[in-house]
């Protein structure tokens, strides 16, 4: 148990992950930075990239982000995140769904509409990319994806 912290990331469509984590690697600004149990306090902005988590139980996972903050604090690390979507939900259909919302909006000549739409699109093109690279990662390590 003394190994183990509790993790929750949150953006504005809710909470991504929330539960005991043995390790997490978040892309920061000044690059990679691994959080373990007893990690220093720290409070640090976030780049856009991968978290790649390791579970208390269960296989590793990975959640999307496009900027944000990231706070340790006694044994807890909170991330609130720009956006941030599991790489289990990301499939192809994404951006074609958001690059269809974005286009309808536009049409409609709605403003605010058509800027919320383009900020869809914009996630969904990131959670692509992110999507991208972790099946090249795999690849090279040899994971069938």
């Amino acid at each position: 148990m003394a190994n183990i912290y509790k993790l929750d990331i949150l953006s504005p469509e809710g909470t991504t992950f929330s539960g005991n984590v043995r390790q997490a690697t978040f892309p920061t600004t000044s690059g990679l930075i691994t959080i373990l149990a007893g990690h220093t306090a720290l409070i640090t902005t976030l780049a856009q990239g991968d978290i790649e988590i390791e579970p208390e139980t269960g296989e590793k996972k990975s959640i999307a982000i496009s900027g944000g903050f990231l706070e340790v604090s006694e044994n807890m690390v909170s991330v609130v995140a720009d956006f941030a979507v599991r790489s289990e939900d990301i499939d192809d259909n994404l951006i074609e769904k958001a690059k269809r919302y974005a286009d309808e909006q536009k049409q409609k000549r709605d403003n605010v509409n058509t800027e919320m739409a383009e900020r869809e699109l914009q996630k969904a093109i990131m959670a692509l990319k992110v999507l991208e690279h972790n099946k090249l990662k795999r690849k090279s390590k040899g994971v069938k994806y």
